[in-house]
């Protein structure tokens, strides 16, 4: 029974953001206990994913269909005017396009292929696309370089960079911190505990304590863990078998996810959460919450990294409930 309740919550707190189009959760259970320990001998996590307010953050990871969006404002522009530190994926959906600017760069989404993951995303541009969102889409050049965060700090002085390390208090979008992010995928309100309170932690993100098994769709529980096509699995497609607490999708599998941490080894890295599809199945512990996926310096496109964004709450919304969203997915994913 405390599965249909969880199903019914995820489904009433999902919309559709009409800007991004992004499928906003809304996270509550605000001051919920924070990640106890579960004896593993390095456990970063410990006293960490209690989060004291409401916040939106996306069911899915940041679709090829929007990256494409972004890449088509901040690349397809006139020479003089173009937007910094925005690279182009290799690892996603899209494909090239005629460009309208001589100088610029356009891209569009394959066929079919719009709900692909996407990898190669540095910290960077995952915080310009948080601007681009919070200014409304606008196309002026300064839309990109200010808004939830202050692109001018961008840099290094040594091996340390100087990289805005929170979002501005007002940001509208941004990449979540880890806190937000280790709450959306394993802290669960409706779990029942041993002494009859409800609310606690999972180590995985499916909902149990269990590692998930990598696979095809059908066949494992995420996008890791095999190689034929790892990558060319869109996102949702496990929606069926495998969802956090809140009705998150793909945290584990797919890529892994920028957070808004730093980690200080002498140098500062941007960690980011949640094993990516070039995961073998011998590491699926990394997906346990006393895990770290991995780190890198905010400029750094790594392959296997991508972006799930946070919102403020209310974020703007259209009332689609997330059941659509599903129903939508499915309806793209038949069609290939």
């Amino acid at each position: 029974m405390a599965s249909l309740a969880i199903t019914s919550t995820r489904e009433a707190q999902a919309d559709i953001d009409p800007l991004s189009g992004i499928d906003f959760v809304r996270i509550g259970a605000v001051g919920n206990a924070p990640w106890p320990g579960n004896g593993q001998p390095v456990d970063r996590a410990i006293g960490r994913g209690g989060v004291s307010y409401e916040y939106s953050i996306g069911r899915l990871e940041v679709t090829t269909a929007q990256w494409v969006e972004f890449l088509n404002a901040a690349l397809d522009r006139p020479a003089g005017d173009s937007i910094p530190f925005i690279s182009v994926p290799q690892f996603w959906g899209g494909a090239s396009a005629p460009p309208m600017n001589p100088e610029g760069q356009r891209f569009r989404a394959r066929p079919g292929q719009e709900l692909y993951p996407v990898g190669d995303i540095t910290w960077r541009m995952g915080a310009i696309l948080a601007n681009w969102y919070h200014n409304g889409k606008s196309l002026d050049r300064a839309a990109f370089l200010n808004g939830a965060y202050d692109v001018s700090t961008f840099g290094f002085v040594g091996n340390r960079f100087t990289d805005q390390l929170a979002h501005h208090p007002d940001a509208r979008y941004w990449i979540p911190t880890w806190d937000e992010w280790l709450k959306s995928a394993h802290y669960d309100p409706n779990k029942v505990n041993g002494d009859g309170t409800t609310g606690g932690w999972w180590v995985y993100s499916n909902g149990t304590d269990t590692p998930l098994q990598g696979g095809p769709p059908g066949v494992g529980q995420a996008n890791f863990g095999f190689s034929t096509g790892a990558f060319s699995v869109p996102l949702g497609a496990y929606a069926a078998t495998t969802q956090s607490p809140w009705g998150l999708l793909d945290v584990a599998g797919a890529t892994s996810e920028w957070t808004e941490e730093v980690f200080d080894f002498g140098f500062l890295v941007r960690p980011h959460d949640g094993s990516s599809w070039t995961l073998s199945q011998s590491f699926q512990a990394v997906d346990g919450v006393f895990a770290v996926a991995g780190s890198d310096f905010p400029h750094i496109a790594d392959f296997s990294n991508g972006l799930r964004l946070a919102s403020s709450v209310p974020a703007p919304t259209t009332g689609i409930p997330g059941a659509a969203v599903l129903f939508i997915l499915g309806c793209l994913r038949r069609r290939r």
